[in-house]
């Protein structure tokens, strides 16, 4: 901003100064007059001309203070990375523009947590969409080179694996159209009083072929039912996860009857479900990462089927509706996942 402009921003304030100078010499005029006194018109002349110097010295003196500020935003505006150069704004002369700089700053603050945000999501889901792909091809692999295999007798063993390979399409399918829907999270779920039992049930049954085949067999324990307010849709799909799991790290193990406990029981203001199975449990280091974004650890190296996507995501529907979700485990042993519900508690946090 030059003086030019400078004295035009300034226009209404000179407008005012002059209107108040003409008011006090119209009061003065006007006292000297009902005293009899005298007001020469030279004295009137007088105070315009000092106060017109008085006024340009003003604004002389206030533009050269603020100029190096003016300047700066002339150079952000020119910059073609003027977000980048808000943080040296300049040198601060008034509260005005120190206000004006931290609002610059906060904006840029927020700008750049966002799209660092972003960034990361983006990568995410880059990541884990080429991760999905080679994954999706095993499935397909096998189904094909069983559908080639034209000297098979049993084509009910074959009808069978193909059947579980379609399964572990449909899940992945599944996974990454959840893993598509969360960015949107807020615009698709519905909050309403369910039965968390009725739908470890309904998943349970929908896979009680591969149970019966691994000779897993779930058992539930304590509550008759537990009533919480959540989305049926989401947590659905987070004890999906954590029953697959239990099914796919306890199939290996060599057991005749394998067991999964699900256990509900109420803790004053809170609600507790609690999927247990005898599998190959989860090594002490590995613990604290198994709701990391793509971790797989010890035993997902020995599945080729893992993605270490499930529990993240399962993390992340829990932490949106506003329930918590924890693990246990002992290497070798067991494995248990709990979601704990708080009665009265917040639903859906971004």
């Amino acid at each position: 901003m030059n003086f030019k402009k400078y004295l035009m921003d300034k226009l209404l304030y000179i407008f005012f100064f002059y209107i108040n100078i003409i008011v006090v010499i119209l009061v003065m005029h006007l006292s000297l007059t009902i005293s009899l006194g005298l007001y020469p018109m030279e004295n009137i002349s007088y105070a315009f001309i000092l106060s017109t110097v008085f006024l340009i010295l003003f604004l002389i003196i206030d533009y050269s203070r603020k100029r190096p500020f003016y300047k700066s935003l002339n150079n952000i505006k020119s910059s073609s990375n003027g977000i980048e150069n808000m943080l040296g704004v300049g040198e601060i002369r008034s509260r005005e523009h120190l206000i004006y700089r931290d609002i610059l700053f906060n904006n840029y603050k927020y700008y750049k947590d966002y799209l660092d945000k972003y960034e990361e999501n983006q990568r995410q889901y880059i990541y884990f969409t080429n991760q999905w792909v080679h994954q999706m091809k095993t499935p397909v692999s096998v189904i094909n080179l069983l559908l080639q295999d034209k000297n098979t007798k049993n084509f009910n063993e074959v009808l069978q694996s193909i059947e579980e390979e379609n399964e572990k399409l449909s899940q992945g399918l599944e996974m990454m159209l959840y893993n598509t829907r969360l960015s949107q999270f807020n615009l698709d779920f519905k909050v309403e009083q369910i039965d968390v039992l009725s739908i470890v049930r309904e998943v349970i049954n929908d896979h009680k072929k591969l149970l019966i085949k691994y000779s897993i067999f779930p058992k539930l324990e304590g509550e008759k039912e537990l009533i919480v307010e959540t989305d049926r849709k989401w947590l659905r799909f987070v004890i999906n996860q954590i029953l697959n799991n239990a099914m796919k790290y306890s199939k290996g193990i060599n057991k005749d009857n394998k067991s999964i406990i699900i256990k509900a029981k109420k803790e004053h203001n809170r609600y507790i479900i609690s999927i247990m199975d005898e599998g190959v449990g989860i090594p002490q280091q590995d613990l604290r990462r198994v709701f990391d974004p793509f971790f797989t650890g010890e035993n997902g190296r020995k599945f080729s089927e893992s993605t270490g996507m499930g529990m993240y995501l399962a993390k992340k529907i829990c932490s949106n509706l506003g329930h918590r979700i924890t693990v246990e485990s002992e290497e070798g042993k067991w494995t248990q996942f709990s979601i704990v519900f708080y009665s009265g508690g917040s639903i859906f946090k971004m």
